[in-house]
């Protein structure tokens, strides 16, 4: 199996939709959700157990192959691995102990797991990696110099915003007040390809996968080279729909509602200030953006204006931070300082950021993602 392609996000841009409507084509073969993350850190730390031992024990490892809502049978998996070892266990200890070898036959046992058996002896690799990582690009690259990699993207403001709402909501009571910097430094430098791989790197929209799908997906076959199935239209994920629960509200697929910009977390000041530093991703990807932004001295003078104004996410921290202290009581005052100091650091950052970024775009350029 020589092609393999990997999907990364831009914030909450759908990386995650996007393998879904992968999942049931019958050339492609993939590990759900985040099950394939870990794959190259397991192997750089446990080279010394044999491909066999390897295989049986990155499940646990990786976690949730077995459990979660896509879990596959144990039993099924442990026998797909024996099964491998029937066909594949003469071939030579270099070829076994490999890292590509070790990346190939893990997917092939999760699919032997689960049943299927792909139209070609040669499918297409899907690797949901989702968080950007240049070390782990380049050591795919190295075993597949085929690869290709997909990055999904949203309009920037609502990535901001969704980011915001996830890290808040899920880590930022681990990291204390600094989610809306976490947020401000991915969406600056996740708009990139990984460094070298401008020429295999290419980039859908999020609000395509909900307002023109078919489209979309007819796309993606054909840059990968498959044949296009109705199954490209179904988002599942080890043959289960996928479905996305918000509030009380649960879909599967397309939903045109989410290909509306969502503002709730960003002020009006945020806006220019999104439309002036990230003014290339709006043009890039047909977002719409105030043409007036085009032009440097509209840009820095905008910027000047509006950089030393908190975001709205910095006000919601401050917000929660002062809505908890009186349930504190004694731990009040300490918990009040330390959250300060981390809102102050995260305004410095935020402007750091935002100042870097927009003079070195101003100076050298940015060449951001490319559409498929």
């Amino acid at each position: 199996m020589e092609r393999a392609v990997a999907i990364c996000m831009y914030g909450r841009s759908g990386s995650q939709l996007l393998a879904s409507y992968l999942d049931g084509h019958n050339d492609l073969i993939m590990l759900p959700t985040n099950g394939g993350e870990r794959i190259y850190q397991f192997f750089d730390r446990y080279r010394s157990l044999s491909l066999h031992d390897k295989l049986i024990a990155y499940p646990v490892f990786a976690t949730h192959f077995f459990d979660g809502d896509f879990p596959i049978a144990p039993a099924h998996y442990y026998a797909a691995v024996n099964a491998l070892f029937n066909v594949y266990g003469n071939r030579s200890l270099e070829f076994l102990e490999s890292r590509r070898a070790f990346f190939q036959l893990l997917h092939v046992v999760y699919c032997v797991a689960l049943g299927r058996r792909p139209a070609s002896p040669r499918p297409v690799i899907v690797w949901a990696l989702h968080f950007l990582n240049d070390q782990l690009a380049r050591h795919f690259v190295e075993d597949f110099p085929q690869a290709r990699f997909i990055h999904t993207v949203r309009d920037p403001i609502t990535s901001f915003s969704r980011l915001f709402d996830r890290w808040f909501r899920d880590v930022g009571h681990q990291r204390g007040f600094l989610s809306a910097g976490y947020v401000t430094s991915h969406l600056t430098r996740a708009d990139i390809a990984h460094p070298g791989m401008e020429s295999r790197t290419r980039a859908i929209r999020f609000e395509d996968l909900h307002s023109s799908l078919e489209k979309t997906m007819r796309t993606v076959a054909d840059w990968l080279g498959l044949t296009f199935q109705s199954s490209l239209l179904d988002s599942t994920l080890n043959g289960v729909p996928w479905t996305v629960q918000r509030g009380t509200i649960s879909w599967s697929g397309v939903r045109p509602e989410q290909a509306i910009r969502d503002s709730r977390n960003i002020s009006f000041t945020d806006r220019g200030l999104l439309f002036v530093v990230l003014n290339e991703d709006f043009v890039a990807w047909n977002y719409p953006c105030p043409t007036i932004f085009k032009y440097p001295l509209v840009r820095v003078l905008t910027f000047m204006l509006v950089l030393l104004i908190p975001m709205k996410m910095e006000m919601i921290e401050v917000y929660t931070l002062i809505k908890t202290l009186p349930s504190l009581r004694r731990k009040a005052f300490r918990y009040a300082i330390n959250g300060l100091v981390q809102i102050f650091i995260c305004r410095v950052a935020i402007m750091s950021l935002m100042a870097v970024e927009l003079f070195r775009r101003l100076i050298f350029g940015k060449r951001v993602l490319e559409l498929l």
